[in-house]
């Protein structure tokens, strides 16, 4: 079995030059871009000629050159092709910035900051991706910030830490549930797939593939679905499924032959020629790689260089022609000490970054009760601090997690509600918010302390994450106090929803320095109207709150009971 690359004929048409017909085929194209990528870069470069040629010659359609080259930039980060790509983006940003067209650059610099990853420059790109972040939270539009929270998730997973990853990951799937966008859900869905396989939760992984495979084929992109495809392989392989394994990674190498998605191709030979060293075809498993190798080097696919040259050094190794393995393994040193600076530099950027939003939220707390070894911790990272000084407002706005609970902090929970309330007045659903206090709090504090108290609030945290539905928005409001958006969920399902939670909590045993101690919550709850805004859910659902803590604690009120 070969890779083939072939770049496919251009196709000849016949189109209007006008500006409308021009943008409605950069339409066409991009509704091409996982689905048939040949005909939409032919597309792209159609609409690329009609903006400077003709008509426009003298005065080149802007709108549509910056389109074109940001459709043929993504369909060339599929296939492979990333110094094209990069310098098509780049021209495009220049064009949306003088148009000041918001919504494009952020979308531009969030394919820029993908193409950064896939090139293994990844300080670059979480650079590119914040510039992104900041247009894309202004937006009216949620999808440019969801994509972007993904990518950024991309950036953690290379990183290596896979449970900031997630967290960025749930964090796009949301907005992508609020606004039913098929694609975006499948990619989601994808990445979270492989974050799940890498942790060993095979169940959900599994879950999360099925649901991916399922969009992929509903929309019918084979982009999504070869790298399911490879994803699969690869549990099979660690399974010891071989013969599964193996049929896998033939039809994600078929496909990505299809669509001329160079990467996946060579990452498709790549897995192919491990079955063939497990099953000890030692002679065909070296042949494919050297030709893998080959195209890797020809497209500047590092991460393919890197497999191939790794196990390439093995299979010599092994056949004892030593030359061939010193070569190798010489070209896998270099190339693997140029990543690792690299994730290194990421890691800098992203972990340590994380660490210091937590560590400047406990500082009070810690010098309070004079804990040396935090203290020490904190002295032992000054330089980190000095060396993010300059850089730490930027950083600062990826914080949208609560430090202590992980759970969304209340800033971003306003985020995320607003734009599941624009979703539900337009569609007119039902919608409810939840307000939950754990009751007598402050008397854990007195009595345990307060790192008794966070220990308690972490656990709570993780009970709701566990109970709730994973489309519910949960936040951290403040102090003891927790806030939950239940999207779909009418007044009466939201009031029963209430009442189990206060009975898990109430039947639940929670152990702190071998005390048990019994948590009780009181809840209040608000249903959406026309008339309502967020403030005033909330603060219907806050009033029903306190009004089940003076009827004795341990209930759940509804607001609209009250009146």
């Amino acid at each position: 079995m070969t890779i083939s690359i072939n770049s496919p004929k251009s196709k000849e048409k016949i189109i209007s030059q006008t500006k409308e017909d021009i943008d409605l085929l950069n339409e066409r194209a991009w509704h091409l871009e996982s689905i048939d990528p040949r005909e939409g870069l032919t597309l792209s470069k159609e609409a690329h000629l009609l903006s400077t040629t003709g008509k426009f010659r003298l005065e080149p359609y802007q709108r549509g050159v910056a389109d074109s080259l940001f459709n043929q930039s993504h369909f060339n980060l599929n296939r492979g092709d990333y110094y094209l790509a990069l310098s098509q983006s780049l021209e495009a940003l220049t064009i949306y910035n003088d148009q000041k067209n918001t919504e494009r650059q952020s979308r531009t610099l969030c394919n820029m900051g993908a193409i950064y990853l896939a090139m293994n420059e990844y300080s670059k790109a979480m650079d590119t991706l914040l510039k992104g972040l900041t247009i894309a939270r202004n937006l009216m539009n949620p999808i440019p910030m969801g994509e972007i929270l993904l990518n950024i998730g991309i950036a953690y997973l290379f990183a290596g830490d896979l449970n900031q990853s997630l967290n960025e990951f749930k964090k796009s799937l949301q907005i992508f549930q609020s606004s039913d966008d098929l694609k975006m859900l499948a990619y989601a869905y994808c990445n979270l797939a492989a974050v799940y396989k890498l942790m060993g939760e095979d169940d959900i992984y599994r879950q999360y593939s099925e649901r991916s495979l399922r969009f992929a084929e509903q929309i019918g992109s084979d982009y999504i679905k070869i790298d399911l495809l490879r994803q699969r392989g690869q549990y099979e392989l660690n399974q010891g499924n071989i013969n599964r394994a193996l049929e896998h990674f033939e039809e994600s190498l078929i496909l990505s032959q299809k669509h001329g998605y160079q990467a996946d191709q060579i990452a498709a030979a790549i897995w192919i020629s491990e079955v063939d060293i497990q099953l000890g075809n030692t002679k065909e498993a070296a042949d494919r790689l050297l030709e893998a190798l080959g195209w890797a080097r020809k497209y500047r696919y590092d991460e393919g260089c890197l497999r191939a040259y790794n196990k390439l050094s093995q299979i010599f190794a092994n056949m004892e022609d030593y030359p061939q393995a010193y070569e190798h393994l010489k070209a896998f040193y270099e190339l693997d000490q140029r990543i690792a600076k690299e994730k290194n530099e990421l890691r800098f950027k992203t972990i340590e970054t994380v660490y210091r939003t937590q560590a400047i939220q406990k500082e009070a707390r810690i010098i309070q009760t004079k804990n040396e070894q935090l203290e020490k911790e904190i002295a032992e990272r000054k330089w980190v601090e000095e060396a993010l000084r300059q850089s730490e407002d930027k950083y600062r706005r990826l914080a949208n997690l609560d430090a202590l609970t992980s759970l969304n902090n209340r800033r971003f929970f306003y985020e995320l509600a607003i734009i599941e309330m624009r979703r539900v007045r337009r569609y007119r659903h039902p919608m409810c918010i939840m307000m939950i206090d754990i009751d007598h709090f402050k008397k854990i504090n007195d009595r345990l302390g307060h790192l008794a108290g966070d220990q308690v609030l972490t656990w709570v945290a993780r009970c709701l994450e566990e109970f709730l539905r994973e489309v519910d928005i949960i936040g951290r409001f403040g102090g003891e106090e927790f806030v939950v958006l239940l999207p779909e969920t009418d007044e009466e399902q939201a009031k029963g929803v209430a009442q189990r939670l206060c009975r898990q909590f109430a039947d639940a045993d929670f152990e702190i320095r071998n005390e048990h101690i019994h948590i009780t919550v009181s809840i209040g709850l608000s249903s959406f109207e026309p008339e309502s805004t967020l403030d005033s859910l909330i603060d219907h659902a806050d009033q029903a709150m306190y009004a089940a803590k003076q009827a004795g604690r341990n209930r759940a009120f509804v607001w609209k009971n009250l009146k």
